[in-house]
Formats: C-alpha cells, structure tokens, sequence
C-alpha cells in the first residue's frame, strides 16, 4: 500500500448535506482510488429526512477525479446502529484494509497519510485492531517521544482497521454469555478499576439487550475480548463538526468536545513505539476523555476522586 495515496475510504452518511460537503471536500483533496458510501435510508416520522437524505446523496455526485464509487443507498431507515454495522461490514467484504470516516469527522490531511501507513506497518500483525486520528486526550500526550500510542480504548471519529480484524465484531456479545468470567476480567484489565468496569459491563449489556442503539460499544467490546490493541494518533487529527443545532445537549456537548478537538497534523517520518505497550497515565487520560465524550457523565457524579484525578 502506497504511503502517499489514500486507503479506501468508506463514508458514512445520513442526513446532513453540509457536514457531509465538508468533509467530502477533504476526501477529495486525499483523492482516493476507491470510494465507499453507505447511507441509511430516511426516517418516516420526520418530514426534513427525504430531502435532506437526497441532498446529502447528491453530494457525492460532485466528484471529480478518477475514483471507483460503490454505494450503498438505503431506501428505508435501519438506525444507527444496523446501518453503521451493516455498512462496514460491506466495506469489508470489498477491501483488505482501509479508512472509515463519518459525515460529521473532518480530518486534517495528514490523517490520511498517517492511516496509509500505519495500516501497512501493522497489516500482518494480528494484535494491532484498530487505528485512530482522533485523540480526545492528546494533551497527555504532548511529551511522549512517539508518533502515537497503543491503548485498549478505540476512538472512532475517524479510524481505520482490516478486514482481519473486524471479523471478530460480535454485535451480541457472545462471550458475556458463554464465558462471563473470562469477559469480566478482560473488562476490568481494560480499565483496571471494579467500578469503572461495572459501568462498561453494564454499558455492554444495555447494547446487546438493545437498550442502547450504537454500534462502537460493541466494537470496543470486540477488541477487549480478542485482546487487541488500539494504537491511536499522539495528535488529534479529526475535528468533530457535529456539535452544532442539529445535535442533542448541544450546549453540553459543544463545551466538552471543544476541550480536545483542537487539530494538530501529523508530523512525518513517523516516530513508532519500540514494543506494543500501553503507558496507564495516558490510558487513564483516555478514559477520563471517553467519559466525559462518548460515554457519559455518570462516573464524574459517582466517582470523581477515582477517575477525575488532576
């Protein structure tokens, strides 16, 4: 895989023409050969969704280099979580290895080339599941030595990943029923606290009883159970631009995600760790991140003297 042109590239999609146009206009800066959209289909109960669905569609439309486009439109609504699934799962049953950016992720350029090569440096190393551009914690990583980290914790506002390893998603949480002690223990190793992995346990369970419609859960879920290593950008290279009128708590969220969504470029040649090994002051770091993103605030009420450390 060459490291100056892009992977292929799967672009999730739904409703948000503009969001979607930004972003595109960076994959088109990347120009990828192979082109990936999948997009689920409009909800009935809202009367904004066909057209904006179909502006959001047309977007695609403006490309103008050579590039082999597969779509994957869906005509009726299967929800966050089936829809994402079912779309990497098509993307990965076309290529070995590549990109997956959503339509409110925008990636600094560098991005594209950091994912070119890690996705080749670590294509036959089975332990390595998952890379990510985004980085909610970077501050903590402004002094190590590196070019990114290896940690338990997939970021997935822009990543990248094989074929190898997403054949391991398992959306229903097998090992929660068939080995729950195994599960648990590989669980609380993730995080190395009892409460903080009650509440991923927990978190797990809601999504596997259908509680909670997402599908990163599950892909966190995966890697921990595999015992599989994340190795994430020392740099956050993708801005979310999704906190804005469209979204849910946007006050809330905005203010949060603006602590780390600050853009810095990949700095090349790429500097590797010399083993795969996660450091616990930035993993810690991560999730203290993650909790105050994706996940929640829920431990910050509960336990803020555990997690919440200055």
């Amino acid at each position: 895989m060459s490291t100056t042109t892009s992977p292929p590239i799967l672009f999730l999609v739904f409703n948000r023409p503009e969001h979607t146009r930004r972003v595109f206009e960076r994959i088109r800066t990347a120009r990828p050969a192979r082109l990936y959209v999948s997009a689920d289909g409009p909800r009935a109960h809202v009367a904004t969704d066909a057209e904006n669905s179909r502006l959001t569609r047309q977007v695609i439309e403006s490309m103008d280099w050579e590039c082999s486009v597969q779509t994957l439109y869906r005509e009726r609504n299967l929800g966050c979580r089936p829809a994402v699934q079912s779309g990497i799962d098509w993307f990965f049953e076309n290529e070995e290895a590549g990109i997956i950016l959503e339509d409110d992720c925008l990636p600094d350029l560098s991005f594209f080339r950091f994912c070119a090569e890690m996705l080749e440096r670590y294509a036959d190393d089975e332990r390595v599941m998952h890379i990510s551009g985004n980085n909610p914690a970077a501050r903590a990583c402004r002094k190590v030595p590196t070019s990114y980290v290896f940690s338990k914790f997939s970021f997935i506002w822009g990543w990248a990943s094989w074929r190898r390893a997403w054949r391991h998603y398992d959306g229903t949480f097998r090992m929660l029923e068939q080995a729950p002690q195994r599960a648990e223990r590989l669980i609380a190793d993730a995080v190395k606290d009892a409460t903080a992995a009650r509440y991923l346990l927990d978190k797990f369970l809601r999504t596997r009883d259908g509680e909670l419609n997402t599908w990163d859960y599950a892909w966190f879920y995966s890697i921990l159970m595999n015992e599989g290593w994340c190795a994430n950008s020392a740099s956050n290279l993708v801005e979310n631009i999704g906190f804005d009128h469209a979204a849910t708590h946007t006050n809330q969220r905005r203010a949060i995600v603006s602590q780390y969504s600050k853009v810095a470029p990949a700095q090349f040649p790429l500097r590797h760790p010399d083993q795969i090994a996660r450091d616990e002051r930035i993993e810690r770091a991560f999730f203290h991140a993650s909790q105050k993103g994706r996940l929640g605030l829920l431990l910050r009420q509960i336990a803020p003297d555990l997690f919440f450390k200055k």
